[in-house]
């Protein structure tokens, strides 16, 4: 049984143990899924805190041998998306979307969001889910309800702006 398996199979059981051997394995994966779609790090430092509660509360739900990155993106891609159409609501334009990167994220992190933002919400999403989150591009479909050939061609016209534009961060 590898690491995940036996992480999961302890949660399933209320142990929390090994919660943060759990947390540490996929932490990454479901900040940027969240953080691509609310462009606030704060905000998606909140929306993982409700992304793991929900997924522990729904743990009996998740099959062993599916995607545990894939299913926990989802729950936390949901999650930053009402967050997101609530805060459209309140605040007129997109001026909650944009805040300044706090000055304690590591500058590899900055890179990583300023190339980001090169990208539409998309664009974003897609290969924040595919490169940063190791996703099957058939995983991601499923997600974004698109077809499997749109998210394809979203996903090269992305990478192919990010080429063109890298010279001006690198």
């Amino acid at each position: 049984m590898d690491q995940m398996t036996s992480l999961i199979e302890q949660l399933k059981r209320r142990d929390y143990t090994s919660f943060d051997a759990f947390y540490q394995l996929t932490k990454n994966q479901v900040f940027y899924a969240i953080v691509s779609i609310v462009k606030d790090k704060s905000l998606a430092e909140d929306l993982m805190q409700d992304t793991y509660m929900k997924f522990l509360e729904n743990i009996s739900n998740f099959k062993q041998g599916s995607n545990v990155f894939a299913y926990l993106s989802k729950i936390g891609r949901n999650l930053a998306i009402d967050t997101y159409h609530e805060r459209k609501k309140i605040v007129q334009g997109d001026e909650v979307f944009e805040t300044i990167p706090s000055p304690e994220v590591e500058e590899e992190q900055d890179d990583i969001f300023k190339m980001l933002d090169l990208l539409k919400d998309d664009e974003r999403e897609i290969v924040t889910l595919h490169v940063i989150n190791d996703l099957k591009f058939r995983e991601i479909a499923e997600m974004v309800n698109k077809p499997i050939g749109t998210v394809l061609w979203i996903f090269n016209k992305a990478i192919k702006k990010l080429k063109e534009r890298a010279g001006d961060y690198l």
